[in-house]
């Protein structure tokens, strides 16, 4: 394989056939005949060409084996006959730049990569009970092949973006290329939809984007719970979730020096009673919204006649500001179960750019760029459902091993 570092190598396929065998069955389960049929159409008189779909077949490999070009896809099917069988050349190996020539045609023509890629997405749908009722959205970083310090950049497409990092000398790690956003399955860890953008977009204003394309693309998707961090917190955000049918799990951003909200709320929504202690949280109402309380102990208040407690009670029901209270309070132990849910979204980039050479090519471009990451969640979710399909969902997430 290409990284010696990924967790391939350290999970095994017990019980499921040979690693060559898994292969194969991940590649012949992909549904590509729509595809294949339009690329026909740049057919010619001339010359017959190499196949169509064993040149398909070894770009998919490619992200299977994770390999980080297709530079490194020519080497190692010159090195392994097995694997040139496997794709379909019986002959001469294509040039590098047929190669190269078909992947630039095949960006084109992504809608029909994404629609094998959304019909693995449903066959896993069909098997995986609860699958998306619980969401995770969110978005990393995907490099470009260009170099921004070049007196001409290689890849105008491609744009600069920071995140806060204490760490980093300047406070924040800069980025420059592309962003890939995606909605996940927060109870699997399998991603459900996504596309890519160029890196300066801002995560936030891409939710209701997602989530339409995501409604439009698969008849089922009707999500409970969607979670999301920080960033994502804004009005629209909050409603377009709502619309969605599904409850927002967004944490609110804190304003400066912890002032209150309207003099009265904290952070997360809860208000605060007459001796400006936060009240507990006590339970949750469809109708009338969530109960706080005072702390059982009180609240000491002087006064010129003395000591007096204060123990208030008050349920909080807003829904014309579903940002700040929700349907689910913040402050209920069911939200901050969820939103520990967040999490297997980023586990998801992480197993794409270690497993599945997200993080690693040679493309530059949004249309490139785009079909790489494209690619790379498709024999991701190909591998999940071949793993599933064999008994074993405990490992979803980890790839085929290496095949020596």
């Amino acid at each position: 394989m290409g990284n010696s570092n990924s967790s391939a190598f350290r999970h095994r396929t017990q019980g499921v056939g040979s690693p060559l065998a898994e292969v194969k069955a991940i590649l012949d389960s992909v549904d590509t005949s729509a595809l294949i049929a339009r690329l026909w159409a740049y057919r010619w008189n001339g010359r017959p060409g190499h196949s169509l779909t064993a040149l398909w077949r070894a770009h998919l490999l490619r992200y299977l084996l994770n390999l980080p070009s297709i530079n490194a896809l020519i080497l190692r099917l010159r090195d392994d006959p097995r694997l040139r069988r496997l794709c379909g050349f019986s002959h001469q190996l294509p040039h590098r730049s047929t190669f190269n020539r078909f992947y630039s045609r095949l960006s084109h023509h992504q809608d029909l990569v994404e629609k094998a890629l959304a019909s693995i997405t449903n066959q896993l749908q069909g098997l995986l009970p609860g699958f998306g009722e619980k969401i995770a959205v969110d978005s990393t970083n995907v490099p470009t092949y260009s170099s921004p310090r070049k007196p001409t950049i290689s890849d105008s497409e491609a744009s600069w973006t920071a995140k806060s990092k204490p760490t980093a000398k300047s406070g924040k790690d800069w980025h420059f290329g592309y962003k890939y956003h995606a909605v996940a399955d927060a109870q699997y860890g399998l991603p459900i939809i996504g596309f890519t953008t160029t890196a300066s977009r801002h995560d936030s204003p891409e939710l209701p984007s997602l989530l339409d394309k995501a409604s439009k693309t698969h008849a089922w998707f009707s999500p409970t719970y969607c979670m999301a961090d920080k960033g994502y917190d804004a009005q629209q955000n909050h409603r377009a979730i709502l619309d969605c049918g599904a409850i927002p799990i967004l944490p609110i951003k804190s304003k400066k020096n912890g002032e209150l909200y309207e003099g009265v709320y904290n952070n997360d929504g809860a208000p605060t009673c007459m001796g400006l202690r936060t009240m507990e949280y006590v339970k949750q109402d469809p109708e009338r919204g969530a109960l706080f309380r005072c702390p059982a102990e009180g609240c000491h208040l002087k006064d010129r006649r003395g000591v007096r407690y204060c123990q208030d009670e008050l349920w909080e029901h807003k829904p014309e500001d579903p940002r700040r209270f929700g349907p689910l309070s913040r402050s209920s132990p069911l939200w901050k179960a969820l939103y520990g849910l967040r999490q297997s979204v980023e586990r998801v980039f992480k197993s794409l750019k270690q497993s599945r050479a997200l993080a690693s090519h040679h493309h530059r471009g949004l249309l490139k760029v785009g079909l790489h990451a494209c690619m790379s969640v498709l024999a991701f979710q190909a591998t999940a459902l071949r793993r599933l399909r064999a008994g074993q969902v405990r490992f979803l997430r980890w790839q085929v091993p290496k095949v020596a």
